[in-house]
């Protein structure tokens, strides 16, 4: 095969991915699909995407996974409240990890988790 086979027409290297607490169910959620939708408009060129802390899918394997197969590069986790329920991803499998993840603090919405994603890339650039 001469090329890669895209699913999107727009390039998307980089994935964000919201974690959402305990409690909250997103299958069906029109509030999480709705805050994940206005973040991805504020992230042109971001893959956005969700996860649950209880473990229920999606789990943040499941998101990780939605972001290689659209082919992004790197995925930057954010959580809405404190929590090491994302450590529970095998680092193992390969792949660059900055941690701590960031966290939202306090109420959250589309900007506090845009706020929460670009300084999770300036600790970034820091860190390396």
């Amino acid at each position: 095969m001469d090329s890669s086979f895209r699913f999107s027409e727009r390039e998307q290297s980089t994935a964000l991915i919201i974690i959402f607490p305990l409690g909250v169910s997103g299958l069906f959620n029109a509030d999480v699909h709705g805050l994940v939708r206005d973040v991805e408009k504020h992230l042109e060129g971001v893959y956005v995407t969700y996860a649950l802390s209880s473990g229920a899918s999606p789990n943040v394997r499941d998101a990780i996974n939605a972001a290689r197969f659209l082919g992004c590069e790197s995925a930057v986790v954010v959580q809405t409240v404190e929590s090491d329920g994302t450590r529970t991803v095998d680092v193992a499998s390969g792949g660059d990890w900055l941690l701590p993840s960031s966290s939202v603090h306090g109420e959250f919405d589309a900007s506090a988790i845009v706020d929460a994603y670009v300084s999770a890339l300036s600790d970034a650039g820091i860190a390396a």
